[in-house]
């Protein structure tokens, strides 16, 4: 009966967070447990592992993508390119000086049809091939563990898994912890963490992945590893509100981060990098626009925005609501969900994006920017066009 309730009990909090908005769930067939939304599975009695691996079976014969039918020559540049693996060393090729020369060697010399096989076999897991940018382009990833390993050097907690006295032997102790505790990773850091190897493109990468932007010419943010928490004044926080609530589905954790790199990349763009207040849960950011207050709610599953400069909220709506599309989009899977809610400056009280727009609240809605800026984000576009387009 225990276990039953325990059962229950996960269940309830996974359907709470999932609430709908993830179609590809599959629901265990649960004789035993009843109608649960997971498969429970006890590793050391090796029970539900059955079942399991039936589901995944089923599910993948079902799956239309694995009928497909390619060519015996893409079987043979995806063998002779994962053979590469047997070599303890070899985490990833390039593309330019190795792949190319597998597929010339199984018949298939053009280029477009090679980046047309990478690309099938990176959507299914074969391998990872990122083709975003030519940097990400020229690296194809056979051994994940490498990527991982490779992310792991720079986003972890720096009281557990750094040694700064081996950054001290070699004169980056103050880099060391200029990353660790502001968030700001110097280049010679990431240079020394990385071994020299392939710099620019775990740079690229984390870039376009938001995980990372350029604080000045030699060193980077990191906003996951921000630490200090902000403490709201008593005084409030200052500007207009505007307040994004995820709590219907839920907010995870990366996004608010995510918001800030983006933040702060614009506002590099624009001269703004000066002055930044940062925290793990809140961010001030001159933009182009004006000053922005960023307040991430943890427990309220919220995102608030402050606007500062009069006549500057609809812009900045619009800029905030396409950076969160965007990272739902690029980052995401398009599983974020969201309700938008903006002040009205009268009562204090929020009101419905929906609601304001047809009462056309001022001084959100004095302009037709919104529409335009939203299409901007939905596009499938480089984050660099992405960002000059706001």
């Amino acid at each position: 009966m225990e276990e039953k309730g325990n059962l229950r009990l996960i269940d309830k909090i996974l359907r709470e967070l999932t609430n709908g908005s993830f179609e590809q769930i599959v629901f265990p067939d649960n004789i035993e447990h009843g109608d649960l939304i997971f498969f429970p599975i006890d590793n050391k009695e090796r029970l539900g592992i059955d079942r399991l691996r039936r589901a995944v079976e089923h599910c993948a014969r079902d799956d239309p993508v694995s009928s497909q039918e390619v060519s015996i020559r893409w079987m043979a540049f995806l063998d002779r390119i994962l053979s590469e693996k047997q070599n303890e060393t070899k985490e990833y090729l390039t593309f330019s000086d190795e792949v190319k020369i597998i597929g010339a060697i199984v018949g298939i010399p053009s280029v477009g049809e090679q980046e047309e096989a990478l690309s099938f076999f990176h959507e299914r897991g074969f391998l990872i091939h990122m083709t975003s940018t030519e940097i990400l382009k020229n690296i194809v990833i056979i051994k994940p563990q490498w990527l991982i390993d490779a992310l792991s050097k720079v986003i972890c907690e720096g009281n557990m898994h750094i040694n700064m006295d081996q950054f001290k032997q070699v004169g980056l102790e103050n880099d060391a912890q200029m990353t660790y505790a502001r968030g700001l990773a110097s280049r010679d850091f990431l240079e020394y963490i990385w071994k020299g190897e392939q710099v620019e493109f775990f740079i690229d990468l984390m870039k376009r992945t938001m995980l990372l932007s350029e604080w000045d010419r030699e060193s980077y943010l990191v906003p996951s590893l921000l630490r200090d928490t902000y403490v709201i004044p008593k005084a409030g926080i200052s500007g207009h509100r505007c307040v994004y609530d995820f709590s219907l589905c839920f907010l995870p954790s990366g996004v608010f981060q995510r918001l800030l790199c983006l933040c702060v990349e614009l506002s590099s763009r624009s001269g703004g990098n000066t002055n930044l207040k940062l925290y793990k849960n809140f961010a001030s950011i001159k933009l182009k626009l004006g000053v922005v207050h960023l307040l991430e709610n943890t427990e309220a599953q919220t995102i608030s925005v402050y606007v500062e400069k009069a006549h500057s909220e609809a812009k900045i709506l619009n800029v905030i609501q396409s950076m969160l599309l965007k990272v739902n989009h690029d980052v995401m899977g398009a599983g974020l969900a969201w309700s938008t809610y903006v002040e009205n400056t009268a009562t204090k009280e929020l009101v419905r994006l929906s609601e304001a727009q047809e009462q056309k609240l001022s001084p959100w809605f004095n302009s037709d920017d919104q529409q335009e800026t939203e299409k901007i984000s939905s596009q499938s576009v480089d984050l660099d066009t992405f960002l000059e387009n706001l």
